[in-house]
């Protein structure tokens, strides 16, 4: 796939693809700070629009850009079709910090819904299991429009999403408004989820949305699984444990990651930190498409 590289007027780039990635207004305030000292070290990826060139990565790079009064930015201007380009949303993200779970369904659904892709084709185009596909487009669809609304102004961190999935749609708003306004970090969001799915009627949840605090206090430690389930064999069992650690484990460390200042780490802390970071999303990777096809046979 040939490429043209140019320099381009900001205003000849088309961001019509940007609703397929959220908003990072401190990454971008990072970046138009590294800009400003040394200048632009990536081009843009952008398909070819008729006179326009549609942005398919570097839409941070863009809007630094802009709010630091660039008016050029180096391009790679590709021919791609529709389904490519939002394809290539994908692709181009697989390294670094990539594309968090919502960003990767908005672009499954795109091409599932939009383009009418069958999901083994989606699959096949992005590199993934089919199962992966299902999983993603399943997660986007059970999001309230409401709820992904809440996410792309920073209501709630993308983190919550797989949390308030397992709400019925109408409640979702509810539930991450209260988590946003009480300040509950990421494991007690996914306990008070938890109390709100058990509640009886409408006036338990109603009690629960005045006060998640008071609530998790007070049931908190009943939501906590057992560490024995008598139903199941010791090695399902130890899996079961290992499974309950690995969530704790994986939402800590995801967590950790969205509030960290990574423009502020030495080059030090990158050269320890890097290699780790990638380690373990090579390890997650590999666990996500066991998992997948486990998944799958049991057809879940």
């Amino acid at each position: 796939m040939d490429d043209v590289r140019q320099n381009v007027c900001l205003d000849r780039y088309d961001e019509r693809y940007g609703y397929l990635r959220l908003p990072r207004p401190r990454q971008e305030e990072a970046l138009g700070s590294s800009m400003r000292r040394y200048g632009q070290l990536t081009p843009i990826v952008a398909a070819e629009r008729g006179e326009c060139f549609a942005v398919v990565d570097g839409f941070k790079r863009l809007h630094a850009a802009r709010k630091i009064g660039l008016e050029v930015l180096e391009g790679r201007v590709f021919s791609l079709s529709e389904q490519a380009a939002i394809g290539a949303v994908y692709s181009l993200n697989q390294h670094g910090r990539g594309l968090v779970d919502l960003e990767e369904a908005l672009v499954v659904r795109e091409l599932c819904r939009e383009h009418g892709m069958a999901q083994v084709e989606v699959g096949e185009l992005l590199g993934r299991h089919k199962s992966w596909v299902s999983r993603r487009l399943m997660l986007v669809e059970r999001l309230s429009e409401e709820a992904q609304s809440d996410v792309r102004v920073g209501l709630i961190s993308t983190s919550m999403v797989r949390e308030l999935v397992r709400l019925p749609r109408g409640n979702q708003a509810e539930v991450a408004v209260a988590i946003h306004r009480h300040g509950l970090t990421v494991r007690q969001g996914a306990q008070f989820v938890t109390l709100f799915e058990k509640a009886k009627d409408r006036h338990e949840q109603q009690a629960l949305l005045e006060g998640p605090r008071q609530a998790l206090e007070r049931y908190g430690p009943k939501v906590t699984m057992a560490p024995v389930d008598p139903r199941l064999s010791s090695t399902v069992n130890r899996l079961r444990r290992t499974a309950i650690s690995t969530v704790n484990i994986t939402s800590q460390l995801r967590s950790g990651l969205e509030g960290a200042d990574v423009s502020s780490w030495s080059d030090i802390e990158r050269s320890v930190i890097d290699p780790l970071l990638g380690q373990a999303r090579q390890s997650i990777l590999r666990l996500d498409n066991v998992l997948g096809a486990i998944v799958e046979s049991s057809g879940q």
